[in-house]
């Protein structure tokens, strides 16, 4: 490994950038190991293998950068299916009603688990405009980059802690991805249940009250303003 390393140099800098990219930018991301490309930079750093500074660097860049690819993709059309509530669980429901509610906050605790970290950018870049996502996102992410990094050059000194810490991540990483196909995968066997009894589609979801309040304000000025132009 150290050695491929060596021989492939700054390469190895560019593809681990395209792979944390990838990870937070695009939803195939939410099957690609992040931590790991950190971890593992942080780990041949750690050993000389590969040069300390820029392998930090592209820890934190690539980091940050990747959630901003997301959140524009999100907001060019690729969230509707995250927003839509049709088909969807109670308890996805509720977690997407949360991030929605919070979505500050949602970037900030998003941004270290796997998973929600590539999910998170594109259910917030409909309640979020940019500059406020990417005065949270940017710093915690170039943070969650050079904190996961060293931790990779804690490993490369043998530290059990840091090998802990690693594998608690790792472990969240797999159960939060075994809940997202488990809820793909529920809502493929209802619609087609739904298919093969002829019955229509969900019913779009019942709005909140605030939802209701500000709908039939939008209609009350629009009728106002027809009036007026009767008039």
């Amino acid at each position: 490994m150290a050695a491929l390393a060596g021989e492939l140099g700054a390469g190895l800098l560019v593809v681990a950038a395209v792979a944390l990219v990838l990870e937070s930018g695009l939803l195939i991301g939410v099957v690609l190991p992040g931590i790991s490309v950190t971890v593992g930079l942080g780990v041949l750093a750690g050993s000389g293998t590969v040069p300390g500074v820029a392998a930090g660097l592209t820890a934190a860049v690539a980091g940050a950068a990747g959630p901003s690819l997301g959140y524009w993709r999100g907001l060019r059309g690729g969230a509707a299916a995250l927003r839509s509530r049709r088909g969807l669980p109670a308890a996805a429901d509720r977690v997407l009603r949360l991030t929605e509610r919070r979505p500050v906050l949602a970037v900030a605790l998003g941004q270290w688990f796997a998973v929600v970290r590539t999910l998170v950018p594109r259910v917030t870049s409909g309640v979020l405009p940019y500059h406020r996502f990417a005065a949270v996102s940017i710093p915690v992410a170039s943070v969650w980059g050079l904190a996961t990094f060293a931790l990779g050059g804690l490993l490369a000194r043998g530290s059990a802690t840091a090998a802990r810490l690693v594998a608690a991540q790792q472990a969240t990483a797999h159960l939060l991805l075994l809940a997202l196909l488990l809820v793909v995968a529920g809502m493929l066997v209802r619609g087609l249940r739904r298919r093969r009894l002829g019955r229509p589609p969900d019913s779009p979801r019942p709005l909140t009250p605030a939802e209701a309040g500000a709908a039939g304000r939008r209609a009350g000025r629009a009728t106002t303003s027809t009036g007026d132009r009767h008039a």
